[in-house]
């Protein structure tokens, strides 16, 4: 992580615009885990930094032609590159990078990206990319445990419940069937449908973070709904119905809004490298052609105002999960600036006091999501305030 930070500080000291940087150096830490995980040829992109260690130029354009054979598949040094893109690869604008710079990224491309726990990657770039954020690496970074304590209740419980209960149905329907006799086929259609209603409820399940950051909420809400299925799987054919042999839950699954760029990409990134590694990790080949679904669903925008003034749409959901922005009511106006703070809380007069903390804003959104029957349930985190 301070390796990354540093040299994402290193390249926006010397006047790289820090949102190119942020796109670049995610394309680069995202070829570290491909060809860690076999999804790129072994040690490729490490062996072209070790290649064109000392020519800038010339590692630049190798660089470029690598990203280029990503995002559509073809060859790159006589090797076959699948065809990744998702949107990643769709634009590519190499950095010439400097020999600090290629030294430190050489160091981290040696490392084993393969495991990397997807919830650390936004603290690898927190500090070196926005210059306001002067505390501590990894300060901003939620565990996994703590945001389990959201997405438990709000989404893996109930789905569970709804598992039991179709077990509690599927059972007898089964012994009715291996019994024989008649009526038993009837069984065993019906119970084989009850399985595969709820994978049909698991696939279409949405969860939503509308401040997903660098999207460890989302990640985490895909890895549960993923562990849902399979166990439903298992639990299935050990109840003697025929097992699915692929898994349905995707980066579809989940919805994000974030208003940092940079953050949102990160987002998809660890939308993607998280489904990757448990679809590995549970015997499951990942998608190909592309290998990277598109993830347009994870937006950049404002969550609450629209250009115009008016409220920000959020999609139809089951769930709404997340950490919304920390900023006391009297912060506001230097945060935000006097002209949003107005906005915003003459738009929600009557629905909130007008001295609340902005995170508050985030659960009245939440609650009439709720109210207009676009959401079922909802976890976020508050300030103590």
């Amino acid at each position: 992580a301070g390796r990354f930070a540093g040299i994402a500080r290193s390249m926006t000291e010397r006047g790289h615009d820090p949102q190119k940087v942020a796109h670049f150096l995610i394309q680069c830490l995202f070829c570290m885990f491909a060809e860690d995980i076999g999804l790129l040829p072994k040690k490729l992109f490490e062996r072209v930094i070790a290649k064109r260690q000392g020519e800038p130029a010339k590692l630049a354009v190798s660089m470029a032609e690598l990203f280029q054979a990503m995002r559509t598949g073809g060859d790159f040094l006589l090797e076959d590159i699948a065809y990744f893109n998702g949107g990643l690869f769709e634009h590519v604008e190499v950095l010439e990078l400097v020999p600090v710079e290629i030294e430190a990224l050489l160091a981290a491309s040696r490392m084993d990206w393969s495991a990397i726990e997807p919830s650390i990657l936004g603290t690898l770039f927190e500090r070196g990319l926005d210059p306001k954020i002067r505390a501590p690496l990894g300060a901003n970074y939620t565990d996994p445990g703590t945001i389990m304590k959201l997405v438990r209740p709000v989404v893996v419980e109930p789905l569970e419940r709804e598992w039991e209960a179709a077990k509690a149905r599927i059972a007898p329907l089964v012994e009715k069937y291996h019994a024989g006799g008649k009526g038993s086929q009837k069984a065993g259609q019906e119970a084989q449908a009850l399985f595969l209603g709820y994978l049909e409820r698991l696939k279409n399940f949405r969860v939503l973070d509308p401040a997903c950051g660098s999207g460890n909420f989302l990640y985490l809400a895909l890895r549960a709904l993923k562990d849902l299925e399979h166990r439903a799987n298992l639990d299935a054919e050990a109840l003697g119905l025929h097992r699915q042999l692929t898994i349905e839950t995707s980066p579809d699954n989940v919805r994000g809004i974030e208003i940092n760029a940079y953050a949102a990409e990160l987002a998809r990134v660890t939308v993607w490298i998280g489904e990757i590694q448990w679809m590995l990790k549970h015997g499951y080949d990942c998608r190909r052609n592309p290998i990277l679904a598109r993830l347009d669903h994870i937006e950049n925008r404002d969550a609450l105002l629209n250009e115009d003034g008016s409220e920000a749409e959020w999609p139809a959901v089951e769930a709404i999960v997340g950490n919304p922005p920390f900023v006391g009511n009297k912060k506001m106006l230097g945060e935000l600036g006097a002209e949003y703070t107005t906005k915003l809380r003459a738009l929600f007069a009557g629905r909130l006091p007008g001295g609340v903390d902005l995170v508050t804003y985030w659960f009245e959104r939440s609650r009439a999501h709720i109210a207009a029957g676009q959401c079922r349930r909802a976890g976020l985190v508050a300030t103590q305030s």
